[in-house]
């Protein structure tokens, strides 16, 4: 580990960071294998037999959980911080998580309500797990690397998600399970306790920087510390117009992940297509986290954001113009299967990158203006704007129901566009000067 091409050379802590990194490793069998690559196509093809609204369907599934997990994300946070309990929270969540997803594999057809009540509790705990893992970053990384840790472990995330591609396509060559998801969400599962077990044994809770209130149990305690932290918002009005940017453009990045798989086969991508083509995203996915590792800490946290941003906004113009040619074409009797896919390559390719080093960014960017001692509240709170985001993907789906592809693709660019407005309103230097201080 002491080669110059090593990006985390020279940073305290080895162990607490490669365990910390196993846990962005750990929960991408989650995003890829259930939320991005097979269980909504799962749901709206097989699970949902009476067709027309499968996609809403899809969407209030996944809504709820997104709901429920942006309701609980603040209160988990806040108490964490309180108690100290960040890393029983990630372990906790990671569990609940790794079981209910293996249980996806007994849903049979036309058991939707099995279905959500297997789904809405695995991505439920998914959700606020992620936001516990992003609280460590602070603790883990100096102000001025948090760019390089973050995109590193989200780098190795994406370089594990291509891992989990080709096992994936692999599998279903082989052992001709084309339409047979179910032994992969157990492999999904079980994979998430595998790389559990360095977070178990090594990652360690920061000290408490402040006493706990006391006289008070623990869910009382999460909003009362909420309320304060709400109180005290005017003193970290950066941060707070950054959440509400998240609120914008993380609804693009939720957008890929829950429908780029049912998207890609809108056009003609076949089971085996399908995953080569997410296997193409996910590449780029790993290039866009070089530029959080190597620039956003030199670049700025704002200017590295504001660019990611434009690179979506065009590359979901893109998509929604391919999307009505598409729909032209068709319309005038050519055969769907001869139109061009080389663009939709392209646009992937894109949307990728802007996933990779968004995601990465975004990260870096809170817990370089979060308070350090309210580490797990401030991430719980951007872990409920990012949940937010996700049920802003219902009037996607239903734009897409009910008027069309390119029409919802218009919308979500739409939605980029005001998070790129919001960005620029916020001052990086202001805000971290103020989480140092603290409120007035």
């Amino acid at each position: 580990m002491n080669s110059k091409f090593y990006p985390l050379k020279g940073l305290p802590q080895q162990r607490q960071l490669w365990s910390w990194i196993s846990y962005d490793v750990a929960n991408q069998s989650f995003t890829l294998i259930v939320n991005t690559l097979l269980f909504s196509v799962f749901f709206t093809e097989v699970v949902v037999q009476s067709k027309g609204n499968e996609n809403q369907l899809w969407s209030i599934t996944f809504g709820v959980s997104m709901l429920l997990a942006a309701l609980a994300s603040p209160i988990a946070g806040a108490a964490a911080d309180e108690r100290a309990w960040k890393k029983e929270g990630l372990i906790v969540t990671g569990l609940i998580c790794s079981v209910f997803t293996c249980l996806l594999a007994f849903i049979q057809p036309g058991q939707v309500w099995l279905a959500m009540l297997l789904y809405i509790p695995a991505n439920f705990a998914f959700s606020v797990g992620e936001n516990f893992l992003a609280s460590f970053l602070p603790g883990l990384a100096r102000q001025n690397e948090v760019g390089k840790v973050s995109g590193f472990s989200w780098g190795c995330a994406y370089a594990a998600a291509l891992f989990l591609l080709c096992v994936t396509a692999g599998c279903i060559v082989a052992f001709d399970l084309k339409d047979q998801p179910r032994p992969f969400f157990v492999f999904a599962g079980l994979w998430f306790l595998a790389f559990m077990v360095p977070v178990f044994l090594w990652l360690k809770e920061p000290e408490l920087v402040r006493p706990p209130h006391p006289g008070r149990n623990l869910l009382t305690v999460g909003f009362v510390r909420l309320g304060e932290t709400l109180r005290q918002l005017k003193s970290y009005r950066d941060l707070a117009m950054l959440m509400l940017a998240s609120l914008f453009y993380g609804t693009g990045m939720s957008v890929v992940v829950f429908f780029a798989s049912t998207l890609a086969k809108e056009y003609g991508f076949k089971d085996v297509e399908r995953v080569i083509f997410l296997a193409v995203i996910t590449v780029s996915g790993i290039i866009g986290t070089i530029i959080p590792m190597l620039f956003q800490d030199r670049m700025g946290h704002r200017r590295s954001t504001v660019f990611l941003l434009i690179v979506w906004i065009l590359a979901a113009s893109g998509f929604a113009f391919y999307a009505y040619r598409h729909e032209v074409f068709v319309a005038g009797g050519g055969d769907p299967e001869k139109f061009l896919k080389w663009p939709l390559w392209v646009i992937g390719n894109l949307l990728g990158f802007g996933l990779g080093s968004l995601g990465s960014a975004n990260r870096a960017f809170v817990g370089y203006l979060a308070p350090p001692d309210r580490s797990a509240e401030m991430f719980g709170i951007w872990g409920m704007m990012f949940k937010l985001a996700a049920i802003m993907t219902f009037p996607f789906a239903y734009v897409r129901d009910k008027a069309g592809t390119p029409q919802a693709l218009i919308l979500l660019a739409g939605f980029l566009g005001v998070g790129l407005i919001l960005t620029l309103l916020i001052n990086e230097k202001r805000g971290h000067a103020a989480a140092q201080v603290g409120p007035l």
